[in-house]
């Protein structure tokens, strides 16, 4: 027998490597949102039982178990804050026959560590209903509770922005200050604007409000002190740049992101008392993805960057969360860090670590003996060394603009005319693409898939010029940004030109239907998840068009005229396309109601075109449920296996 024919024998008779079963790629986090109490000695988690979110509560020193807050019966945990060291406010959300995604009513309750002395904090429903029972000086009220503070410093007392319910939800808020012990609750301001958010001083004090007016157009309101009336501090607009606080770097010094002289956001700080600014940094490329403040002090030390990779900005080098931050950077090489939680001295934090190949593992660091001790791993389940890897890319578009994106690459291939899945993102405006773990991501490359994520022209996080240049160019500029990096990958190697699918959801679903019309040679198939599918439709369903802010966010990006919305939505040119489609869509879908998805349908009945169609009649804009992820992953695999060699 031939040398060659024998290590052909031996090679089929090795065992394949067994495939990851989709289960691991739809099955939630074993837990999340992990936060030490103000002092330290307790910590808390949110994980899923029996398909329910509950807070555990264990002992920082000896992780023994001291209380889980769970609801009975179709009820659960939404979040959780520590609002002293020994008490914690959770928010109760229910889970409703006709919708697979969970309602909040606004309700909120408090409750010992160990589970002594429940309390009804907030809310409109009697205790037979939550659990704990109702405090006369508290009162039902009808309106929705949010966490505005938890005033960690303060061991009796949080701040709750508490919105009116009624038949809109842009009703005016008040801040109330809330007794964590019995729900009594004394008003200490209002918001003179609807959808407000509210930012609190180094004391806890609310100084600034963030909304809209009533011509839904974004205003930012100012006070120097409790008891004193708002004074107008400026105005947001989506397409001409906004100025938002993020911090207090003194009594009368704010820090604020401001993109009204620049298209990229700088921080300064501005001086309340003189009216003055100083630029403190801006980045090149890249708005600041996020703030990260301290816990005692809410003072501002680092700003986190996304460009390609993520980065930090330390805006106060000398601060002890940015030296600790520093050495765990250096400690894990590769990963990203993040200080997640603290305690009000810092002697004690909870750390997160993650990977383009790794999900995340929290840590529990020990500022004092600078050790760190492994608390769990949120998706324990998965081997680093089977993940799939995450590139930064950019490249030049057709009009000479610079687009950036991700290109995950199979564990094991090289990147070289491999089959090609294209997954542009929703919004579009606002949302974009990170490098990180992304479930999806890897359950495609996982099947021997590159998943190529487009940051087209639109998204947010590159600065104003970069989103602006996406509006009213939906149907056009950002689909040719998508093809556009598409054909960059066939070009340089990377994909094979006859194995590439398109698959997105919301406009990234409008864009599965939109780009193989302006390039109907270009992909084998199509996959739309709750997609866009009438522009026009825009203005008429779904809970964008309930508000004037939505109707004037419409109007700037889409536009009015009606024969150009016609021109840009698949609906109306179904003769274009050449590909087979799956057509996803859950019948509760209040964002995207199922009406686009079922009048596409229509036309590509009328043209007899080939399509599958899979309805989800319980899930709106997503997928919430688990069992609905798995199967609705195994429907689009199945259809991408039939349309695509791998």
């Amino acid at each position: 027998m031939s040398r060659m024919l024998l290590t052909l024998l031996l090679m089929l008779s090795l065992p394949l490597a067994a495939q990851i079963p989709v289960e691991d790629f739809a099955k939630p986090s074993q837990a999340n949102s992990i936060k030490l109490s103000p002092k330290g000695d307790h910590l808390a988690l949110m994980t899923k039982v029996d398909g329910k979110q509950r807070v555990v509560i264990l002992d920082t020193k000896t992780r023994k178990l001291l209380h889980a807050v769970y609801f009975p019966m179709r009820a659960e945990v939404g979040s959780y804050y520590w609002a002293s060291n020994d008490r914690i406010v959770v928010t109760k959300q229910y889970l409703k026959s006709w919708s697979e995604a969970p309602q909040y009513y606004g309700e909120m309750m408090a409750v010992d560590y160990n589970g002594d002395n429940p309390e009804y904090l907030f809310g409109l429903q009697q205790a037979n209903n939550t659990g704990g029972r109702l405090n006369k000086g508290g009162g039902a009220i009808r309106a929705w509770g949010y966490m505005i503070d938890p005033l960690p410093e303060d061991e009796d007392h949080v701040l709750i922005n508490s919105v009116p319910m009624g038949a809109r939800q842009d009703k005016k808020a008040t801040v109330f200050r809330v007794n964590i012990h019995n729900g009594k609750r004394k008003k200490i301001a209002y918001a003179p604007v609807s959808f407000a958010n509210f930012l609190t001083d180094a004391k806890g004090e609310v100084r600034f409000v963030t909304g809209t007016d009533k011509q839904g157009e974004g205003k930012i309101y100012y006070r120097n002190k409790r008891g004193e009336p708002w004074t107008l501090f400026g105005s947001n607009n989506r397409g001409r740049g906004s100025v938002m606080p993020v911090a207090f770097a003194s009594d009368h010094e704010v820090y604020v992101l401001d993109n009204t002289d620049a298209s990229i956001q700088g921080l300064k700080k501005l001086d309340l008392s003189k009216g003055t600014s100083s630029l403190i940094y801006r980045d090149d490329t890249v708005d600041p993805s996020q703030s990260w403040l301290s816990v005692a002090d809410r003072a501002l030390y680092a700003l986190e960057l996304e460009s390609g990779y993520p980065s930090y900005v330390f805006i106060d080098k000398n601060r002890p969360e940015s030296q600790r931050l520093k050495g765990l950077l250096a400690a894990f090489p590769g990963q990203q860090v993040a200080l997640t939680s603290q305690t009000l001295d810092g002697k004690l934090a909870i750390v997160l670590a993650y990977s383009d190949t790794h999900p995340g593992s929290y840590y529990l660091f020990d500022t004092e003996k600078s050790s760190v001790s492994l608390l769990l791993n949120s998706r324990g389940w998965v081997d680093p060394k089977q993940s799939a890897t995450v590139q930064a890319i950019s490249f030049t578009a057709r009009d000479g603009m610079t687009i950036h994106g991700y290109l995950t690459v199979p564990a094991g291939k090289e990147a070289k005319n491999l089959p090609l899945l294209v997954n542009p993102h929703g919004g579009p405006h606002g949302p974009r693409d990170y490098w990180s773990y992304n479930s999806e991501s890897q359950l495609f490359a996982s099947r021997g898939m590159a998943v190529l994520q487009v940051n087209f022209r639109g998204s947010g996080g590159y600065g104003l010029d970069y989103e602006v240049a996406g509006y009213r160019n939906w149907g056009s500029k950002i689909q040719y940004d998508i093809i556009d990096a598409t054909r960059h990958l066939i070009d340089t190697g990377v994909a094979n030109k006859d194995n590439v699918c398109i698959y997105g959801g919301s406009f990234g679903g409008y864009s599965a239907l939109q780009a193989p019309i302006l390039a109907p040679d270009l992909f084998q198939c199509a996959i739309g998840f709750a997609g866009v599918y009438d522009l026009e439709l825009m203005y008429e369903v779904g809970d964008i068009p309930d508000y004037q802010s939505g109707v004037n966010y419409l109007q700037e990006v889409i536009g009015e005229d009606t024969n150009n919305m016609k021109a840009f939505s698949p609906v109306y040119n179904v003769d274009k396309l050449k590909v087979p489609l799956l057509l996803i869509h859950g019948g509760e879908d209040e964002r995207v109601p199922i009406d686009h998805a079922e009048e596409l349908r229509d036309a590509l009945d009328k043209r007899q075109h080939p399509y599958q169609w899979l309805e989800l009649d319980k899930e709106g804009h997503g997928l919430f449920n688990e069992e609905n992820r798995v199967s609705t992953y195994k429907s689009m695999l199945s259809f991408l296996d039939q349309h695509l060699t791998l």
